[in-house]
């Protein structure tokens, strides 16, 4: 059985990590994951019966291996919500539901994971993972965080060409060097937006132009370790790492092939439509100032009062002393009056408190404030502008190993060349670089020759990682469970062979990215139970040979679509800017200070989450609850954490209090409260409830409407008490375990 590769003892570790030992039925890490893949041969194992397609005679012999047994099939009603979460990130239909139950047909599995294959939810759904590993983010993050106008068109550039099913030797080819394998293609270019996606500090202050290069050049390299390699290399940039055969020379002769890339925003206009957007931005601009000087000539009218206001609170002599002309002022009064400057600081949401209390100014203050919000929402964009990385013609500089990384701290020279412990032979780790020449000159060449070496189907580890991902999100953990660390310290694989079958299966198909998913979701392996078996646990607690289904958790960014799903707001529109959604007042008057405009067309609030505007240092607070990743560093596996953070959010949040009033108003329609219990539990559950909980439903309905009644009209004038208690019945639903879990 092999084991991880995490050490037994201390006391071994200086052993270990000389070589000298390997521990009983341990592999050693670093080894198998560093050899070319190669397709196995499939296995035969005794209970082959059971099996659907390859995956499955893999699984069969680890299992057989460790005396386990697999699972049953799963119900229909269960592997329909699973896989609809899977692949789309959405609930299916009660009707969806009803049909796959009732189709009598033997393909009927098939067809469905075909339909939702095709469903543009798809790219949707599977782009957040990409996104998580690239640490994408609308911001830079770090003190100001400023925003990135741009991000977008990457983003979209993801959910494309998944659903379009684009070859992911292409999807490397074009993040890492598009703009030089295919000038032409415009999507290409859009694509190096990947060399830019981590946060950058090129702000407050820091004019040294050295240190500003290499925070860039770092991003880049540790950007292409973690997501195509699956290697911590980010520890080679001080020292040699401590674990894998990977040198500091290794991490900066890999950074010198993106030592000529420089962060562009490139605009594809033609000098009309250029023209065009100048004369847009400059009408923009004259409302702007039009609406902000109305603003500050409202606020002035008010200005003096709120001083007043905080002047009557302090003692006498500070307001005598304040109210006399600095000249005439003793040394004494000067003082009095320095310490309470600050005390009397006027800011411009006291000044906007003032204006609102006031009956006639009130309406104009919100009139202003909604134009603002129109006008930060629709600033002309200019015109197919794109957030890329190229390599302008010119000499490349030249790269150095840096003294513990610090820029200026020279060590020797290096030149482009592939890491040793990834090089199928030592030829192949000096690579041929050939100037490309391009419409705007010639690039040195040097991305496409990484590109090449990433994509190969004799790299070791590029596909061999992806392929994990793709596992991974599918079974609840990968065959290598530390997805973004294939490395000495990393865990073993549980099932080596199975990953090198699936390796070999994507490039053989083409490197197609559904063809592996149609092989992992039409497996028996996919299509188990979830139910715990004591006999089975007592082998393997932590289910790494799969003898049943994963029951995992809806990812945070599921959790908020579904439930605007369920409520019936949803709103299905695809990719464009990013939305700004609402923030609570107080974040948004103390730590934006007025420079927060949500997006004015409600509908756009309802968008699905990949679509929200990620600000690196301010995350929706229900997406954070549920841990969604920071977009600080790369993300391959999101933790799970349980916190009453959660419980509060689902129970008293004002977002989920407005989706449970929605859906009690989808679902009052006339039918009878059996009927009204029956649709809720379809829609959040995709099952119908028991007559028990038909029955408790009924009772907490009535009982909730007296109280109601009783004690808390004056909370809600006018509402209806009976649509009100099944509001609060909706969200009893909503907080459910079975809810939030994928079974």
């Amino acid at each position: 059985m092999n084991s991880s590769c995490g050490f037994r003892s201390l006391f071994l570790l200086p052993l270990l990590v000389a070589g000298m030992l390997t521990l009983p039925g341990q592999t050693v890490c670093g080894e198998w994951p560093f050899d070319a893949p190669r397709r196995p041969e499939l296995p035969t194992p005794s209970e082959s019966a059971w099996a659907e397609n390859p995956i499955d005679l893999f699984v069969l012999q680890r299992l057989g291996e460790n005396g386990l047994s697999p699972s049953d099939r799963a119900d229909r009603r269960t592997l329909i919500r699973r896989l609809s979460i899977d692949l789309a990130g959405l609930l299916p239909s009660p009707e969806e539901v009803q049909q796959f139950v009732n189709d009598p047909l033997p393909d009927a599995w098939s067809r469905l994971v075909e339909r939702l294959l095709a469903s543009p939810r798809y790219g949707e759904r599977w782009g957040q993972h990409w996104l998580d590993v690239v640490r994408y983010a609308d911001s830079d993050g770090f003190e100001y965080d400023d925003p990135r106008p741009f991000a977008w068109r990457y983003r979209d550039w993801v959910i494309k060409s998944l659903n379009t099913d684009k070859s992911f030797q292409r999807f490397v080819r074009e993040q890492v060097a598009g703009d030089e394998i295919y000038p032409s293609d415009m999507d290409a270019l859009v694509a190096t937006g990947m060399q830019r996606l981590g946060p950058l500090r090129l702000n407050a202050g820091m004019q040294d132009e050295e240190k500003n290069r290499q925070e860039v050049l770092t991003e880049m390299t540790d950007n292409i370790g973690a997501a195509f390699l699956g290697l911590t290399i980010a520890c080679a940039r001080c020292h040699d790492h401590k674990f894998d055969a990977f040198s500091q020379q290794d991490y900066f002769r890999l950074q010198s092939f993106f030592a000529a890339t420089q962060p562009v925003d490139v605009t594809l206009a033609s000098e009309q439509q250029q023209q065009q957007h100048t004369a847009d931005l400059e009408k923009w601009q004259q409302q702007l100032d039009e609406a902000t000087g109305q603003l500050e000539k409202l606020r002035e009218k008010y200005r003096s009062q709120v001083t007043d206001r905080l002047l009557e609170k302090l003692p006498a002599p500070v307001q005598a002393a304040v109210r006399k002309e600095p000249a005439e002022r003793t040394v004494n009064e000067s003082r009095l009056v320095a310490e309470a400057d600050g005390i009397l600081k006027v800011t411009e949401e006291a000044v906007d408190m003032a204006v609102a209390r006031a009956p006639g100014d009130a309406v104009q203050l919100k009139a202003i404030h909604l134009k603002l919000a129109q006008l930060a929402n629709s600033r002309p964009e200019a015109p197919l502008t794109v957030m890329a990385a190229i390599d302008p013609p010119g000499t490349v500089p030249v790269t150095h190993v840096l003294n513990r990384g610090e820029p200026g701290k020279h060590l020797g020279e290096v030149q482009p060349t592939f890491p040793g412990m990834l090089a199928t032979s030592q030829a192949a780790s000096t690579p041929t670089i050939q100037p490309i020449p391009l419409p705007a000159g010639e690039s040195p060449g040097r991305r496409r020759a990484l590109a090449d070496w990433l994509s190969s189907a004799e790299n070791p580890l590029t596909a061999r990682v992806f392929v994990n991902r793709l596992w991974h999100h599918h079974m609840g953990h990968g065959i290598v469970s530390t997805p973004n660390d294939f490395g000495a310290m990393g865990a073993a694989a549980s099932h080596p062979q199975l990953l090198d079958y699936l390796t070999a299966e994507l490039v053989d198909s083409g490197w197609s990215i559904k063809h592996l998913h149609r092989l992992i979701l039409l497996s028996a392996t996919y299509q188990q139970q979830s139910e715990e078996r004591e006999s089975a646990a007592r082998v393997d607690a932590e289910n790494k040979y799969l003898w049943r289904a994963h029951r995992r958790r809806m990812d945070a960014e599921v959790i908020r679509d579904t439930l605007l799903q369920v409520s019936g707001q949803l709103n299905l529109h695809i990719g464009g800017p990013a939305v700004r959604l609402p923030l609570h007042p107080e974040i948004a008057r103390l730590q934006y200070k007025g420079t927060w405009y949500p997006h004015p067309d409600l509908s756009q609030h309802a968008r699905r989450s990949i679509y929200v505007f990620v600000k690196r240092n301010n995350r929706p607070p229900l997406l954070e609850n549920f841990d969604s990743p920071s977009t600080l560093a790369s993300c391959g596996e999101r933790s799970t954490s349980t916190h009453a953070g959660q419980a509060l959010s689902m129970m008293n949040s004002a977002f989920l209090q407005e989706q449970s009033l929605l859906l009690a108003r989808r679902l009052d329609t006339g039918q009878d409260q059996a009927g009204t219990i029956r649709s809720i539990y379809q829609l959040a559950l995709a099952r119908p409830p028991t007559r028990q909980e038909l029955r408790l439903g009924g009772q907490y309905l009535a009982e909730q409407e007296r109280l109601i009644a009783e004690d808390h009209r004056q909370y809600v004038p006018g509402e209806d008490h009976a649509l009100l208690a099944l509001a609060e019945y909706c969200q009893v639903i909503l907080n459910l375990d079975e809810f939030l879990y994928v079974e």
